[in-house]
């Protein structure tokens, strides 16, 4: 009954993506998760999986969109990081100062051109948590950091799989 259902709405618009997409995505997201994943347990901030989880799948699976490019990533990252913490700083925690980081850095992303999704996240996580309890270290390490090392395991997986990343740098 529910499988008839489900046939019977639309299909995607989306082509077929070709098996050889799938696997450089599935392979580059591992290789860029799996060394952040595991630089944040050595650190212990098993919470900045969140934001990046998300960045690995723009970087490795929607590597032509302008959200994953490696300008959007990096300061998306950075400015979400910045005001999160600063509003932790300021405000501590609370439900409406977790929205304000949130906003803010939306904001922020938006006049800089800069919008990165994942990074909403990180400032969520930086008003939550007071920056991982590192305050403002957090921006640098894990935040700078770890999209740093999953933009450059991008750069260079999806080169080597012959796919076009980044289509701009800046």
């Amino acid at each position: 009954m529910i499988r008839a259902v489900i046939k019977k709405l639309p299909m995607s618009p989306h082509p077929v993506i070709p098996s050889r997409e799938v696997w450089l995505s599935l392979w580059g997201a591992f290789l860029g998760i799996g060394f952040t994943a595991l630089l944040a347990y050595l650190w212990q901030f098993p919470m900045l999986i969140g934001p990046f989880g998300a960045s690995a799948v723009l970087i490795y699976g929607a590597y032509k969109s302008p959200l994953a490019q490696p300008r959007n990533v990096l300061l998306g990252h950075f400015l979400s990081a910045c005001i999160g913490v600063v509003i932790n700083d300021f405000f501590g925690v609370t439900f409406w100062s977790i929205a304000l980081g949130v906003a803010l850095a939306l904001v922020l992303m938006t006049v800089t051109y800069s919008i990165h999704p994942p990074a909403g996240a990180t400032a969520y996580i930086a008003v939550q948590t007071g920056g991982l309890g590192t305050t403002y270290m957090y921006i640098f390490n894990p935040i700078i950091i770890g999209a740093f090392i999953l933009v450059l395991i991008g750069v260079i997986f999806n080169k080597l799989g012959k796919r076009e990343y980044p289509t701009h740098w800046w």
